[in-house]
């Protein structure tokens, strides 16, 4: 179980009270887990920088930069005779191993969820700046949890004007709270919006739950709620077609 502590406090174990997304469920590290999580691109011309917590939404016309990237570790100096990344990659570059995602935009109703982004494939520029997220305009590639049944925790800041189990099983949408993502620690800094409460096929996120946190209470501000993804808008469940 992961313990509350106040946006200010930082521990081994504990998430601030601005923390993004936190997958609550597969903490085992069991093959499910690992099979749902998956390498994606991120251009060079990202508007937003991304950090662990963050929603991932696939790139399209619509959404970010449309398109996808390689491996950096196929990359490399063209050679007739090299082919690299166990068959995958020729050396050359080949832009289709990765899609392209971007960050979610609250408010969005429309983009389709890779995930939850859960790390980051380290690449030596990231490693020589200390980058522990993705800054803006930078090339990089996120592992996500794809998984379309994850169970996720996530701070709503304030407490609701209506009681929150007569909230449970309805949408959800979140809050950005730039002033609080942890460059240091590449920790989002996303939130709930207790706003934007509301059976809404639209929203990103459905709630089901909460009190499964030491310490949460549900009629104190800075509780914690379990929720997921809504199913019509993942990849994975029934969300459309999109050309990345």
């Amino acid at each position: 179980m992961a313990s509350f502590l106040n946006q200010s406090a930082l521990s081994i174990g504990g998430f601030r009270h601005y923390s993004g997304l936190l997958p609550a469920n597969p903490g085992d590290g069991g093959p499910q887990a690992q099979a749902s999580v998956k390498a994606f691109h991120v251009a060079a011309t990202n508007a937003a920088a991304i950090f662990r917590g963050d929603i991932a939404v696939i790139a399209d016309s619509g959404h970010g930069v449309q398109g996808g990237g390689d491996f950096p570790f196929n990359i490399s100096a063209p050679s007739a005779s090299v082919v690299i990344g166990n068959g995958g990659g020729s050396g050359l570059g080949n832009q289709s191993m990765a899609p392209n995602i971007t960050r979610y935009v609250p408010g969005d109703t429309t983009g389709i969820f890779a995930g939850v982004v859960v790390g980051f494939m380290m690449t030596l520029y990231m490693a020589k700046n200390g980058f522990q997220y993705v800054p803006a305009n930078t090339e990089a590639w996120c592992f996500v949890d794809t998984d379309p049944q994850l169970e996720m925790y996530a701070t709503v800041p304030t407490v609701p004007g209506t009681a929150f189990n007569q909230l449970l099983m309805g949408g959800a949408d979140v809050k950005a709270n730039a002033g609080f993502q942890a460059t240091r620690f590449g920790v989002s800094g996303v939130s709930i919006d207790p706003a934007s409460f509301a059976n809404t096929s639209t929203l990103p996120l459905r709630v089901i739950g909460s009190g499964e946190v030491i310490g949460n209470d549900p009629t104190q501000a800075g509780f914690v709620a379990k929720v997921q993804f809504n199913q019509s808008r993942h990849y994975r469940g029934g969300g459309g077609f999109t050309a990345d």
